[in-house]
């Protein structure tokens, strides 16, 4: 088998995305409703039918419920306590993972629907299921650059991450509306933290519904970014340069 195998998981949409010996690579979403039995069996037999000629790199999850812990104060005993104080009573399906990131001196807490875990640790044979939020970070804190902005825009929430003289100034997920409440978000954390406004922001468009022409012309009327160094990047090189980077995982 020469094809790798990439499981995406959202709220209500799988991505399976596939690598050739090329390294080109290609990819097919299939929504589906937790709430129906019968959907979450499509997508297992969906999954079954792509592995018979691949093999399965790792499985990776988002929603924005998710919270970084420093290290230095992680105790496993706490997962709960540290979710619930951010997002409240764990919903009964749900189940608590965390992620060591050692480069970084955090650990990610989230949440992953059961039945997402026990498929990715029982028939798929994986140790877990991989936050997004770990290869984002693992992404921005491999490039070069010492202050960087990375924005990941899906269709209801977005993720800001901030590296400043090469350390971690925030990395929040927020919900939003338009277009102008994504770009408010970041002046208002810019100017809050006293960023440079020397920076590099690079953000990456996941969601169908997000206008970027109508964010860049936005952008362009606000001098505190006149000096940033924009870059706007397709799903396509997301899937490439962060959820199919396999170095990224242990």
């Amino acid at each position: 088998m020469t094809k790798k195998l990439f499981l995406d998981f959202q709220v209500d949409v799988l991505q399976i995305i596939s690598e050739d010996m090329h390294g080109e690579l290609s990819h097919e979403q299939i929504p589906f409703d937790m709430s129906r039995p019968f959907s979450i069996e499509e997508v297992k037999d969906r999954i079954r039918g792509k592995l018979s000629d691949a093999n399965l790199q790792h499985v990776t999850w988002f929603d924005p419920n998710f919270t970084l812990i420093p290290m230095s104060l992680f105790s496993e005993q706490e997962l709960e306590t540290y979710y619930t104080l951010n997002f409240g009573k764990l919903d009964g399906n749900q189940s608590l993972v965390f992620e060591k990131m050692h480069e970084l001196q955090l650990v990610v807490v989230y949440s992953v629907p059961s039945w997402i875990l026990e498929l990715a640790q029982g028939p798929l044979l994986q140790k877990t299921v991989h936050s997004q939020i770990t290869f984002i970070l693992h992404k921005q804190f491999h490039d070069h650059t010492p202050d960087s902005t990375f924005l990941v825009l899906f269709d209801h929430f977005f993720v800001l991450s901030v590296k400043q003289q090469g350390k971690l100034q925030l990395c929040l997920p927020a919900e939003y509306q338009t277009e102008t409440d994504v770009l408010y978000f970041i002046l208002s954390n810019h100017q809050k933290m006293n960023l440079s406004n020397t920076n590099t922001l690079s953000a990456y468009v996941q969601g169908t519904h997000f206008d970027q022409e109508a964010f860049e012309a936005l952008w362009c009327q606000f001098k505190d970014f006149n000096d940033f160094n924009t870059h706007f990047y397709s799903q396509a090189a997301y899937q490439k340069t962060i959820l199919c980077a396999s170095s990224v995982v242990s």
